[in-house]
């Protein structure tokens, strides 16, 4: 419809030229009846370039103002269906054995756990063994184990999605973790690197304020 309303109007526009230089030219001719016939045919085509002008404006800004459909990834997140009869702990696995690579492995578990049903004393299940696993150093000793990690990732962010943007020690040092085993995973950072190391001295000092009396 654009295509035909854009042709109108450049054709009106070409056709006003012609005859306003037809205008133009009985006057120049003295010919007052031809002239002011080819003026009234100029304006008439003006009136038409016009409102073709108009029209192809309002269907531009239509067009504009139309949400287009975002593309879709190459690869997608897989999708996660969750089942009562299917534990969190069978998904892990499920993901660490997908033909993805760990980034994607790492954006479909976050997916799985951002709808995660967790209870209150899950949370706390959850807290004791990421601090656990954190002090015996077995966090981030075995980078080639995706379905320790991936556990590990979605243990994490269960936590800080159950405690939102409060600033708890807790929340502080889980989200730590949750940042370190990410990178690894990922290959983002070595196990040893100055933003891991970084990332554990500021854990320390979370872990000490939970561990105070």
């Amino acid at each position: 419809m654009i295509n035909i309303l854009v042709g109108i109007f450049l054709l009106s526009g070409f056709i006003a030229a012609i005859f306003l230089l037809l205008a133009i030219f009985n006057f120049i001719k003295l010919d007052k009846i031809k002239a002011v016939k080819m003026l009234k045919f100029t304006g008439i085509s003006i009136v038409i370039f016009i409102l073709c002008f108009i029209a192809v404006g309002e269907l531009g800004l239509n067009n504009a103002e139309t949400p287009k459909k975002e593309k879709q990834e190459e690869k997608p997140v897989e999708k996660i269906e969750t089942s009562d009869d299917v534990t969190w702990q069978d998904k892990v696995k499920e993901i660490a054995g997908l033909n993805n690579t760990p980034t994607e492995k790492f954006d479909t578990i976050v997916a799985y756990a951002k709808k995660y049903p967790s209870t209150k004393a899950e949370i706390k299940e959850f807290e004791n063994y990421i601090i656990a696993e954190y002090k015996n150093k077995k966090y981030l000793a075995d980078i080639k184990d995706e379905t320790y990690l991936l556990s590990n990732i979605f243990k994490a962010y269960v936590i800080n999605r159950y405690y939102g943007d409060e600033e708890t020690p807790i929340n502080d040092f889980v989200y730590g973790f949750y940042q370190n085993s990410n990178n690894v995973l990922r290959g983002i950072e070595s196990s040893n690197s100055n933003t891991i190391k970084y990332n554990e001295r500021q854990m320390d000092k979370a872990l000490a304020a939970i561990e105070s009396p």
